[in-house]
This record gives C-alpha cells, sequence and structure tokens, in this order.
C-alpha cells in the first residue's frame, strides 16, 4: 500500500494540484497581460518620438552627413589630381567608374524617402481608454500564442494576437470588438487522464513564465535605449519651457549651413582645376 500511494495521488490530491496550477496560472497570465499592454504602450510612444525626432531633426542630420561625405571625396579628387596629374582617370575603390562630383552634389540634395507613419492612435476619453484596456486582456486571454502547445493553434493565434496589438495600440475600441467576435480554436488543455492534466497545466506555466521573462527583458532594454532617454529629456525640457528637439535642429542647421559653404568652395576649387565633369 505504501509503494501504491507512492506512484499514484488520490483524486482528492489531483484535483488540489489541478486547482493550484490554475491559481498560478491565473495569476500570471494577469501579470503578463498587464507587462504586454505597457510593452505596447511603450512601443507605441517611441514610434511617435522616432517620427517626430525624424521629421525635426533626423532628416537634417542625415543630410548633414551625406554633405560631409561629400566634402571628403572633393578633397580626394583635388589630392588625386595634385598628385597624379590630370590624364589620370578617377575609379573608386571597388575600381567602378567614378561618379562625377556634380552628380554627386545633386545626389546629395534629394529628399530621402518618405518612411511609413505608424498608425495614429485614436483620441479617447478616459471611460473608453477603460474599456480598451479591459476588453484588451481579455483577448489576451483568449489569443496568446503562448497560451498552447499546438503548432497551427499557435500560428493562428499568432495572426490573431497580431491584430489585437494592432487595435489596441491604436486606440480603436471598434476593432477590439470586432476581433472579439472571432470564434474560438483552442483545443481543450485539460483533457485526458489526471497525470495529462498536470503535465498540461505545468508546460502552460512554464510558457507564460518564459514570455514574461521575454517582455519583461525587451521592456528593460527599451526604457534604458538611447531613444527612451532622449525622449524623456525631451519631455522634461517642455516642462521647462523648452523646445529641445528645435534647439537640436538649429545646431544641426547651423553645421549644416558651414559644411555647404565649404562644399561650395570645394567644388568651386574643382571646376577651377578642370575636373569636375569626371
Amino acid at each position: 500500500m505504501g509503494k501504491a500511494s507512492e506512484w499514484h495521488h488520490s483524486p482528492d490530491m489531483t484535483e488540489e494540484q489541478l486547482a493550484h496550477l490554475r491559481q498560478q496560472i491565473e495569476a500570471l497570465e494577469t501579470e503578463l497581460f498587464e507587462r504586454e499592454a505597457e510593452l505596447v504602450d511603450l512601443r507605441v510612444e517611441l514610434s511617435a518620438f522616432r517620427l517626430e525626432y525624424d521629421t525635426r531633426v533626423g532628416r537634417r542630420v542625415a543630410e548633414l552627413e551625406e554633405v560631409e561625405a561629400e566634402i571628403k571625396r572633393c578633397r580626394q579628387r583635388i589630392n588625386q589630381y595634385r598628385q597624379w596629374g590630370p590624364g589620370w582617370a578617377p575609379r573608386t575603390a571597388t575600381g567602378t567608374a567614378y561618379v562625377p562630383v556634380e552628380e554627386q552634389y545633386r545626389r546629395t540634395w534629394q529628399q530621402p524617402e518618405e518612411s511609413p507613419s505608424p498608425r495614429p492612435a485614436e483620441p479617447v476619453d478616459a471611460a473608453t481608454e477603460a474599456r480598451i484596456k479591459k476588453l484588451y486582456r481579455q483577448l489576451c486571454r483568449r489569443f496568446h500564442p503562448d497560451l498552447t502547445r499546438d503548432a497551427a493553434e499557435r500560428a493562428w493565434r499568432t495572426e490573431m494576437m497580431t491584430a489585437v496589438n494592432a487595435a489596441y495600440a491604436a486606440r480603436s475600441l471598434v476593432e477590439l470588438q470586432a476581433l472579439a467576435e472571432k470564434p474560438d480554436r483552442s483545443p481543450s488543455a485539460e483533457a485526458g487522464p489526471d497525470e495529462q492534466r498536470l503535465a498540461a497545466l505545468r508546460d502552460k506555466l512554464r510558457q507564460i513564465q518564459q514570455r514574461l521573462r521575454e517582455v519583461e527583458q525587451e521592456m528593460r532594454e527599451l526604457t534604458n535605449s538611447q531613444e527612451i532617454q532622449m525622449s524623456l529629456d525631451v519631455k522634461f525640457a517642455w516642462r521647462q519651457g523648452r523646445d529641445l528637439l528645435a534647439e537640436m535642429a538649429a545646431d544641426v542647421e547651423k553645421d549644416l549651413a558651414r559644411k555647404r559653404d565649404e562644399l561650395d568652395l570645394l567644388m568651386t576649387q574643382l571646376r577651377q582645376l578642370g575636373i569636375a565633369g569626371w
């Protein structure tokens, strides 16, 4: 009888273990979905800041870098001319024909391609925001891909959660409600013998714990990123009555004006040497 008790759980013990696992899973699911909502919000905030920075500062910085690169090429052409004379045909480091300086100059001022803007969040009031967050958590419980081991089910859940996260980021209550109308495809996680039910819940618990660790790690990386730190500096400066991005853009513009003048002088020198058309 002693050996039998070592190898077999009583029905009461099994139900107690199942109930304990369910409680752990429910608590961790709540924590996971709250943290994932915070992660989505952080990504949206970071995306909005990137767009603002690129629009007001980043493009000017890229333009400054292009002008500086063009200045370097012009100086190289002048040095090559002085070293080898007018009969030497310049080529690039890869052996391809050299692009004329004036063509390079034209390319310098081409506007960069517009990057796709992130989908803007819809303005909502406090009551709607609360409904959105509640519905988001409910949908996470239904569709989260880490809550199943079945490969096909996981792929479908991943697709659904992508749509859920996009709707949540856009603060679209209508889209979240439409997703809530979708039917579930989840098989029963606790079908089968007791040991199989216990194993399924333990596996589900491990998956949630693993996903929670991944979310926490991504949150730490984003929070400590240079972009987030800069966005915090911009917010702090704004509370002090300063527009930090405008100050940064003005500094870049000053450098850009100086570099343009320098580039114009170098191109004039190239034309005087008779090599601008190479």
